[in-house]
C-alpha cells in the first residue's frame, strides 16, 4: 500500500525537519475497555487536539513526506479504499467503525515496549518521533492527544517523569464493568481475526499464525474454565491499585479524574469540565449526545460469582470514586 508518487526513502529524509518540533502531550489514562476510545472521539470532536490517527500508525513511514508532497490526502482516500476492499466496517473486537482519521492508539508502535505495549526508555524515542510527526503535519498552536491503556497499568509514573509536563485525564468506570467488557473483548479477539488489527498490530498477526496457542488461549479464557476470569481480575485489580498508591505522587495540577458514567450521561458538562482543567476552548458545537451509542450492559456469570470478591479488594476506590 505504498504511496507510488513518493520515493523509497519516505520520511526519512525529512527527519531533520523535526528537530526544533514542540509539543504539549496530554494523556488519557484508563485501562482496557474503561470507555477511553470514546473519550478519546469526543475530545478528538472539541477540534481542541492533534491526534493520532490509523493513517498515522498504518503510514507512519510517510506522514511527513506525504504532507509535504501534498498527497496526504490521496493517502487517506487510498487507505479508506483499501479498508472498504477489505470489508473492514469496524473494529469487530468493540465495534468502532473504522476509518483512516479514526482516533488511536499510539503503543501500536512501540515495538520496543514489550508484550505489554508500554512506554519504556528504549521506546520512548518512537513515541517522541511519533509526536512530532503528528504535530508536524498538524495545528501547532494545540496539543497533542494521546491514549494507550497499557501505560495507564503500572506504568504512568514512569509516563511522568518522561514528560514531566504532561497533563493526565484519568478515566474511571465500574471495575466489574471493566472486567466484564474485557473477558468479552479477549474472546472476541480470539475467536474472529481483524484484518484492521493485522494492519496496524504485529503482535496480532502472529496469534493468528499460531493456531494451537491460539486454540489453548481461547479455550482457557472461555466460559468453561474460571481461569480466563482470574486473570483479568487480577489485571483490573493491580492496576486498579497501582492507581490508589500513586495517584496523590501527581501534583493535582497536572491531572483530573472523570467517570466512564458520567461521559455517557453528561458529556457537554463532562468535557466543558475537562477542557477548563487543560485551559483551552471548546471549538466545536457538535452535538456531543450523538456519539454515544448506548448498550445494554449484562454482566457475564463468571464475573457476577466473583462481584463481591472484587468489591472487597477494591472497597477504597469503590468509595472515593462513587461506586459503592
Amino acid at each position: 500500500m505504498q504511496n507510488a508518487k513518493l520515493d523509497t526513502l519516505g520520511d526519512q529524509q525529512y527527519i531533520a525537519l523535526l528537530k526544533d518540533v514542540r509539543f504539549r502531550p496530554i494523556f488519557i489514562m484508563g485501562d482496557h475497555r474503561s470507555g477511553t476510545t470514546l473519550l478519546y472521539q469526543l475530545l478528538d470532536a472539541t477540534q481542541c487536539f492533534n491526534v493520532v490517527r490509523a493513517y498515522h500508525l498504518s503510514r507512519y513511514d510517510e506522514v511527513i513526506a506525504n504532507h509535504l508532497h501534498g498527497t496526504e490526502g490521496a493517502a487517506k482516500q487510498e487507505l479508506g479504499s483499501y479498508f472498504a476492499r477489505e470489508g473492514l466496517t469496524d473494529r469487530i473486537i468493540d465495534g468502532v467503525g473504522v476509518t483512516p482519521d479514526l482516533p488511536e492508539e499510539y503503543g501500536f508502535i512501540l515495538k520496543d515496549g514489550g508484550f505489554r505495549l508500554q512506554l519504556t526508555p528504549r521506546s520512548l524515542p518512537k513515541l517522541v518521533e511519533l509526536c512530532k510527526k503528528v504535530q508536524f503535519v498538524s495545528d501547532p498552536a494545540k496539543p497533542v492527544l494521546l491514549k494507550n491503556p497499557w501505560d495507564y497499568f503500572l506504568n504512568f509514573m514512569y509516563v511522568k517523569s518522561a514528560f514531566p509536563e504532561a497533563k493526565f485525564i484519568f478515566l474511571h468506570r465500574e471495575p466489574l464493568h471493566v472486567i466484564n467488557s474485557q473477558l468479552k473483548a479477549v474472546r472476541s479477539s480470539l475467536a474472529t481475526q481483524s484484518a484492521y488489527n493485522d494492519l496496524i498490530a504485529a503482535w496480532y498477526s502472529r496469534i493468528y499464525r499460531q493456531p494451537a496457542k491460539r486454540a489453548a488461549t481461547r479455550m482457557l479464557f472461555s466460559e468453561h474454565f474460571d481461569m480466563g476470569v482470574r486473570i483479568v481480575i487480577r489485571h483490573v485489580v493491580r492496576g486498579l491499585t497501582y492507581f490508589m498508591q500513586h495517584i496523590d505522587s501527581l501534583p493535582t495540577s497536572d491531572h483530573i479524574s472523570i467517570r466512564y458514567e458520567d461521559v455517557c450521561a453528561e458529556p457537554r458538562a463532562t468535557l466543558e469540565h475537562i477542557l477548563s482543567f487543560l485551559g483551552l476552548q471548546e471549538r466545536s458545537n457538535v452535538p456531543y449526545e450523538t456519539l454515544i451509542d448506548p448498550r445494554p450492559l449484562r454482566l457475564l456469570p463468571e464475573v457476577v460469582r466473583k462481584a463481591a470478591v472484587v468489591r472487597k479488594q477494591l472497597q477504597p476506590y469503590y468509595v472515593q470514586y462513587g461506586y459503592n
